[in-house]
Order: structure tokens, then sequence, then C-alpha cells
């Protein structure tokens, strides 16, 4: 007798394993859609952001940045500039407006690049196999702290201004700087500058040996802006000057010429034309010869290039030759170019 074919029972199976996966795929979908497309802030949505770290973007070869730390960011500036009294001079801050949300919008812009110039030093920092250590935040806290007071005053000024704590304040702050401090120490060692020192060299020589004029040498040859008034940069106090400038600067006599002085902006010579003291302040007349060297912003700006990010929020995108994240909608990219000049009364361009 022939056997009766069987069907097998598992369609019911598939369906309770399928349907479940795929229903999970279509909700997970729809929060993805919400979170990065939707303009409604819903409590779902709210509550999705808070509690799953959404990436915000991604830096090939120097990680993720997460939308809440974005949103954390953006609101330790919020809160700061809401915790002060702008009233006593004539100011304000409201960002509840339509001109206020806006300056919101370009203030997380700024919050972005900042986080994303953070994370490609620290990347930058890494492959020079720099590494910063906890003894040197420490050190670093310790000298806020001194200046603060306490270490009570410290913490209750960054929850008051901030809603930070003193982690944040570490690891938001402190340890970016380190990395920025030490990578630049490194850009120091690592640029090439013979022909500039070449340059300076020459020139030094022309106003000492030769005895040429100091201001006819500065318009010829300096590149620096005062060149266009024989190098004559007025009357300077010691902060108004860069400080390896300024510490020469002040300790020479009058008609004296410095030798050259390395800064991180290039090189220069000096010439003191006269010196004062005026309201109990020292200060100095100079003329300067100046050659430009690459700083470590410029260099810092070219390496930023050569990296490949990917921006999955929906209101921006990465310009590469600039090496900024720029607003997609035309008008807000309006809107931050005419900033300056519709700022009046509001403090918050100042971001």
């Amino acid at each position: 007798m022939a056997k009766k074919n069987r069907i097998p029972k598992i369609k019911p199976l598939v369906f309770w394993v399928v349907f479940p996966a795929a229903l999970i795929f279509l909700i997970l979908a729809a929060l993805v859609f919400g979170v990065y497309r939707s303009e409604s802030d819903n409590l779902l949505l709210k509550t999705a952001r808070k509690v799953i770290p959404f990436p915000a973007l991604y830096i090939k070869e120097a990680g993720f940045i997460g939308m809440n730390e974005i949103k954390e960011d953006v609101q330790a500036v919020k809160k700061f500039y809401e915790s002060q009294d702008f009233e006593k001079v004539g100011m304000r801050v409201d960002f509840g407006t339509e001109q206020g949300k806006k300056r919101l919008k370009v203030m997380e812009k700024g919050v972005i690049n900042k986080l994303i110039e953070n994370k490609i030093i620290i990347a930058l920092a890494k492959k020079r196999e720099i590494n910063i250590s906890d003894a040197a935040v420490e050190e670093q806290v310790n000298s806020a702290i001194e200046q603060f007071g306490n270490r009570q005053n410290l913490m209750s000024d960054l929850a008051r201004l901030y809603g930070w704590s003193l982690n944040d304040f570490e690891q938001k702050v402190v340890k970016p700087e380190l990395y920025a401090d030490k990578l630049e120490e490194a850009y120091g060692n690592e640029i090439d500058t013979s022909k500039e020192e070449a340059k300076i060299n020459s020139l030094l020589e022309r106003v000492t040996v030769k005895k040429e004029d100091f201001a006819k040498v500065a318009a010829e040859a300096s590149e620096g802006e005062s060149a266009k008034n024989g190098g004559d940069l007025g009357w300077s106090t010691k902060d108004q000057l860069v400080a390896e400038v300024a510490e020469k600067a002040f300790s020479m006599k009058v008609g004296e010429i410095s030798p050259v002085i390395k800064s991180p902006l290039g090189f220069h010579i000096v010439k003191l034309e006269e010196k004062k003291t005026e309201d109990g302040e020292e200060m100095v007349r100079i003329r300067q010869i100046f050659v430009k060297t690459a700083t470590f912003g410029d260099w810092l700006l070219d390496q930023m290039k050569k990296f490949k990010v990917v921006i999955f929020l929906k209101d921006y995108q990465w310009n590469p030759d600039k090496a900024r994240v720029e607003f997609r909608d035309k008008a807000l990219r309006d809107f931050e170019d005419s900033l300056d000049a519709n700022s009046e009364g509001d403090p918050s361009v100042f971001f």
C-alpha cells in the first residue's frame, strides 16, 4: 500500500519566525528614518535618541561622533548663554524666536566642526604615538582648580554655566587641548623651514652687517601686513604682541635690532623705535621684518582635508575642500553669512 503524502508542518513555524523579524525590521527602519530624516520630535524619537547611540557622522580612521554627544555639547553652549546676565550691557539672548533658533543651529554647526577637529587631532596624535596620561590631565585640572580657588568652586561653575561634571570638563576640554598642544609640538619638529630661515638670515644681514635702512627692507621684503608701513606695528603693550616677540622687544634698548626671533607664526626681526609708560603700563613701538612659515593651523587644515567624512544628519554636508561641515539648506547658509550684519543686541553671535 502506497504511503500517503504528508505535508510537513513548517509553514506556521516559518510564519512565526519570519513575521516578527520582518516587523522588528520595519519598526527599526521607521525609527531610523524618524531619527535621521523626520522633522518630528515626539516622545518616542526623543527616547530613542537618548537611549540608542545613533551615529551622527563617521570619520574614516578617526571614528564615529554620536548624535547624543552633539546634543549634549549644544545644550552646554545654550546653557552658557542663557546663564549670563547680558541685560546689564543692553543685550539679550532668546533662542525661542525664529532668529534665535537659527542662531542655535549655527552654534550646532560650530559644535560639530569642533568635535570633528578634536577627533582628527587625536587620530593624528596617536599616529605619532602621542598619548595623554591621567597624570597630565590631573595636572591640568589642578591648574584650573587653582584659578577657581578650590575644587568645589570649579565644579559649581561648571555645573552652573554648562551643566557639566568635572569628568565632562576633563573629557570635553582638558584632553582635547592637551592632544592639540602635543600634536603642535610634534608638528614643530616635523616642519622644514630651511628656506624661510635662509631668507630671514639674509634680511638680518642687510639691516645689521650692510646697515640698510630697516623700514626700506621691511617694505620690500617683509611678508606681514605691516610691510606697507615699513614694518611699523605702532604702539603695543606686552600682551598685544606675539609672546616670543614681546619677550625680546621689552628687553631691548631704543634703536636696537634683534636677532632672528622664531614664533609659531614664522621668523621675526624687530627694531625698537620708542618706549614709554602710559597709565602705569609699559609700551613699545617697534618695526618688524617678518617671514611667514606654515602655521600649525595651516598644516592641520591640510591634514583634515585628507580625511573622509560621512555625514548622516539631514541638515549638513561635508565640504572636503574646506574640511568643514556646511548647511545643506541655502537659506541657512545665507543666514549664517549675514549673521554679523544682523547681530546687534544678540551676544550669541560671538560663539
